[in-house]
């Protein structure tokens, strides 16, 4: 079962990303749901992984783990069934915590799946000479200056070609110089086209072959311990 619970969401986000990366037209996701996708690539071994490394020293936790058979033996753990229950809740209360707290700081970021990376900095480009904003550039970092109020926010711009993903980020999401921005870096790509590239076709290969080898290896352990 520790098989499944641990690499059964990674496939399926690689998948997933390899999916929206062979589409003929950009997407543009939003970096606190990107995120949650993420978190979820990750979930196996953040709610499971760690408690099943700590109690993997019990002959019977290991049994239960390979093949999740019977309830869960709280009563082989040494010490009081309660404590244990309170130890295991107040860590995914604090996996709750912080996976919140990092959904809400990458809402500064905006992702973009599946885009040429020329077509992405020349939307960028002329979307700075578009908005009238003064800025000043240090490699992908952006000072921008709004002559109405003259406040200076910041922009961050990645991009990774292999994948055909790029990504900006705005200091203040909330404000309207960032949405007035990121408006007009959006127009352009949501028409574009994206050329064909092997990355998306890799990551669901990726994702298929870790889902072949989590099944078999999860039979292959409920065979042998039984």
């Amino acid at each position: 079962m520790i098989l499944l619970i641990l690499f059964l969401p990674v496939s399926i986000y690689l998948i997933w990303v390899g999916g929206i990366s062979r589409q003929s037209r950009p997407s543009i996701i939003g970096g606190s749901w990107d995120f949650v996708a993420l978190m979820f690539a990750g979930s196996g071994l953040i709610l499971a992984g760690l408690p099943a490394v700590i109690t993997s020293i019990y002959e019977t936790w290991r049994r239960y783990w390979l093949t999740g058979d019977g309830p869960i033996p709280f009563a082989s753990l040494e010490g009081s069934r309660w404590f244990w229950i309170f130890i295991w809740m107040a860590y995914f209360v604090m996996v709750l915590i912080l996976g919140f707290i990092l959904i809400y700081r990458r809402r500064c970021w905006t992702c973009f799946y599946n885009v040429d990376s020329r077509a992405f900095e020349s939307a960028v480009t002329e979307a700075l000479q578009q908005s009238g904003y003064q800025y000043r550039k240090f490699g992908n970092l952006y000072i921008l200056h709004n002559p109405e109020n003259g406040v200076e926010e910041i922009m961050e711009v990645e991009v990774f070609s292999f994948l055909r993903h790029g990504a900006v980020f705005f200091n203040k999401p909330e404000s309207m110089l960032s949405k007035h921005l990121l408006s007009l870096i959006s127009q352009p790509l949501i028409y574009s086209s994206t050329p064909h590239h092997w990355g998306g076709l890799l990551l669901m290969f990726l994702g298929f072959f870790v889902l072949f080898l989590t099944v078999i290896g999860q039979l292959a352990a409920a065979i042998l311990a039984r």
